[in-house]
């Protein structure tokens, strides 16, 4: 049966990827904005379907994305469900890859100022031939994926739709220290998204390091 949303519902979604024989994941966060009768449908094989069809082709081909865990975490606590969307599996790339713990890093912005209501995403797998120093190559490949995939989220997931179009699902930064820490989650640290930013400089994540992970 269908999990089905009502407006105003929180969802956490998890990238499951490993990296190295390490777990490596990726969460995002959403707010229903208009009644779903399938979340799977509209938010989960969706966002899933970004990244695959524009960041994967580009990582390198010792990541491999296995699947998509998501639950209803607000107003109340739902069943975690996984989900294993079509074309899953390892980065297209042949270079040898930078280490584990080095990330391409999108800037997570909203219109409200201050350190809660912003937020980060650390893509693990980056090509070493995709960099140059310490940046991303541009032009390369990887940038333009990852330009990509910003528009194809911002397309699907951002409220009011720039495209005109009505969207079901928002992407937001939660903060645990307005919406509290502990499931169920609360509205109340809910703030939507209004731009992704990506950024040259790569990140670094010591929870990736070979043997820190999970």
């Amino acid at each position: 049966m269908p999990v089905t949303a009502a407006v105003n519902d929180l969802f956490e979604v998890r990238f499951n990827m490993k990296l190295e024989n390490q777990v490596v994941n990726n969460v995002m966060h959403f707010r229903c904005v208009g009644a779903s009768s399938d979340v799977e449908v509209h938010l989960i094989l969706v966002i899933a379907a970004c990244f695959i069809d524009n960041i994967l082709p580009v990582l390198t081909s010792g990541l491999t994305f296995e699947s998509v865990s998501w639950k209803k975490v607000g107003p109340t606590l739902g069943v975690e469900s996984v989900t294993v969307p079509p074309d899953a599996g390892p980065g297209g790339g042949s270079a040898a890859a930078l280490p584990s713990y080095a990330s391409a890093v999108i800037s997570k912005r909203t219109l409200t100022g201050g350190r809660s209501h912003r937020g980060r995403m650390y893509i693990a797998g980056i090509p070493e031939d995709q960099t140059t120093g310490s940046n991303i190559s541009d032009p390369s490949a990887l940038w333009t994926a990852i330009a990509a995939f910003v528009t194809c989220v911002l397309t699907n997931f951002r409220h009011p739709d720039p495209a005109g179009g009505t969207d079901l699902f928002n992407l937001i930064v939660y903060s645990r220290k307005l919406g509290g820490s502990t499931f169920p989650l609360t509205t109340a640290g809910s703030t939507d998204i209004d731009a992704l930013v990506p950024v040259r400089a790569l990140g670094t994540t010591r929870s990736r390091k070979v043997g820190r992970g999970s």
